[in-house]
């Protein structure tokens, strides 16, 4: 059976759209699922003490290392173990969520997620399939004010997931009902 990693980034538990998606993306694809709510999850922000533990070999780390890294390792696990990832992004002013972003920095990680080689970085999270379900209020998914979609695609693409697949329902200020409707649709269609 397919294991999909559900994540939403939305900090509206209730009413999201890029929730009601990512649910229709996962319902769809079918499989068993861990779902993370990153608005809920309480990531830490990156500190000194969590660099210094990133970059001493794992043999090596003290107890206190260990344990601030313990969250961090959980991410990472959680990608490494499923077969597909899908995750709920809105647009906030131009970018993704905060709490997004922390994930980001939490699962980018040398030697664990990527390596440096002679010629340039490698991703090591290979053979997964990773979706999106990207939401925005007014700015057009592709247009050059669009800085959220070349962000996902280049950053999990550095973690080695280069099997992406974008479904956007952008412009939901001004007509929710059609662009949503042709989100759905579209996620109808996806190859289960």
């Amino acid at each position: 059976m397919t294991k999909i990693l559900h994540i939403d980034s939305s900090s509206n538990t209730t009413s999201s759209n890029s929730r009601k998606l990512s649910a229709a993306i996962v319902a769809k694809l079918g499989g068993d699922v861990t779902y993370r709510d990153l608005a809920t999850s309480n990531l830490s922000v990156i500190s000194e003490a969590h660099i210094a533990a990133f970059y001493t070999p794992k043999d090596d780390r003290n107890d206190a290392q260990n344990i601030l890294l313990a969250q961090s390792d959980e991410l990472v696990k959680e990608l490494f173990e499923h077969d597909v990832i899908v995750i709920g992004v809105p647009m906030y002013n131009f970018n993704i969520p905060g709490s997004l972003k922390l994930y980001q920095d939490l699962v980018a990680r040398v030697g664990e997620t990527f390596v440096y080689t002679e010629t340039g970085p490698k991703g090591l999270i290979e053979g997964k399939k990773i979706y999106f379900a990207l939401t925005t209020g007014g700015v057009p998914i592709g247009s050059e004010m669009d800085y959220v979609s070349p962000s996902l695609k280049s950053y999990f693409g550095f973690l080695g997931l280069t099997d992406q697949t974008i479904i956007g329902a952008d412009g939901l200020a001004v007509d929710p009902e059609v662009k949503l409707a042709t989100a759905f649709s579209e996620i109808e269609n996806l190859a289960a």
